[in-house]
């Protein structure tokens, strides 16, 4: 929690999940049962880690952690 803002780990899996939903539908027909635990595994990441987000931080606090910026 105090390293995300400086890292954006959680906003790098944020777009990375979103970037391979379009690739859930083709799995799912396919069969592909890896890449659909590995998309699934990922979204219960962000749910857990934004339920505590959100129940211990303000948004002020919260905000930060989306908005990342890489310093020089």
């Amino acid at each position: 929690v105090e390293k995300n803002p400086r890292t954006g780990n959680l906003g790098s899996l944020i777009k990375v999940f979103l970037s391979r939903t379009k690739e859930l539908k083709i799995s799912a027909e396919c069969q592909n049962h890896l890449f659909i635990w590995q998309a699934h595994n990922a979204l219960f990441i962000i749910c857990c880690l934004l339920k505590v987000f959100i129940s211990r931080m303000s948004e002020e606090e919260l905000q930060l952690h989306f908005t990342y910026e890489e310093k020089a």
